[in-house]
Formats: structure tokens, C-alpha cells, sequence
């Protein structure tokens, strides 16, 4: 197996290119599980055989430890016009239930175009990822419960 593991690889290492425009993760949660991580590929064809190399990859670990979790892979072209959230928080008359001080925030998320932005003040904000992997769904609930 370890054989097996080392061809697959050097395979998806082979297709990989440091500044490729498009990337394989799984198409439900974006996670780009091993051996993909950080893997850039130049071409759709690229990356649409870098993820068949994965998925027989995963299948072969997968008889090692059954648990393995599995992901539904897909190649994305990667955006170069990621949008850009600021936000700003406030002091405000007052304290919460918890005893903390009221603050005011607003968020404006903005893209490349002059009309793509939206702005929220006061609305609930729940951060669903960190470094590009989802948060659990506790880490979630958590964000909602606090009510900040």
C-alpha cells in the first residue's frame, strides 16, 4: 500500500504548480484534505486529475483506517477577486445581559465591482471558517448563543 500511497502522490505532485489557478477540495465544506492541501494546479484537466489521484489515494488510507472521512472532491477555478470584509466595532450606551458593555458594530463586505458591497449594522455576525477550514458546528453555536 505505502507503494501505492507514494505513486498517487508524486502524481498529484506532478500536476501541481506553485501559482495554478485552480484547486481541489471537497465540494460541501471547501476542505481541501491531504494530499491536496495548498496544492495549485494550471489547468481545469490538471486538477479534475489531480482529484481522481486523491480520491483513489484516500480509498487506499481508507483501508487502513475505515474511520478516513471521506469528501466529495471537485476542481474550482480559484477567484482572484475575493471579497474584502472590515469591520468596525463601537462603544454604546449601556451593558448586555452578561455584563459586558454594549458596543455597536458594523461590516461592509465589498468586491471588485462598484456595486458589489453590502453593509450590516447591528446584525448578527457568525464567522463559519478560520484559515479556510470550516469551524464545527459547536464553534458555531457558540458565536450564535454569545449574541454579539
Amino acid at each position: 500500500m505505502a507503494d501505492a500511497l507514494d505513486r498517487l502522490r508524486r502524481r498529484i505532485d506532478g500536476l501541481a504548480t506553485p501559482d495554478g489557478d485552480f484547486y481541489v477540495a471537497c465540494a460541501e465544506t471547501d476542505r481541501r484534505p491531504a494530499p491536496l492541501a495548498d496544492r495549485r494546479f494550471p489547468t481545469a484537466a490538471a486538477a479534475c486529475e489531480a482529484a481522481a489521484a486523491a480520491r483513489e489515494y484516500r480509498e487506499a488510507l481508507r483501508e487502513s483506517d475505515p474511520g478516513l472521512p471521506e469528501y466529495r472532491l471537485a476542481a474550482y477555478q480559484a477567484r482572484a477577486d475575493a471579497p474584502t470584509l472590515v469591520s468596525t466595532r463601537e462603544p454604546a450606551a449601556g451593558r448586555r445581559e452578561n455584563g459586558l458593555p454594549r458596543s455597536s458594530r458594523s461590516v461592509t463586505l465589498s468586491g471588485d465591482g462598484e456595486r458589489e458591497w453590502l453593509r450590516m449594522d447591528n446584525a448578527p455576525l457568525v464567522h463559519v471558517s478560520h484559515d479556510g477550514e470550516p469551524l464545527d458546528d459547536d464553534a458555531v453555536a457558540r458565536q450564535l448563543d454569545a449574541k454579539l
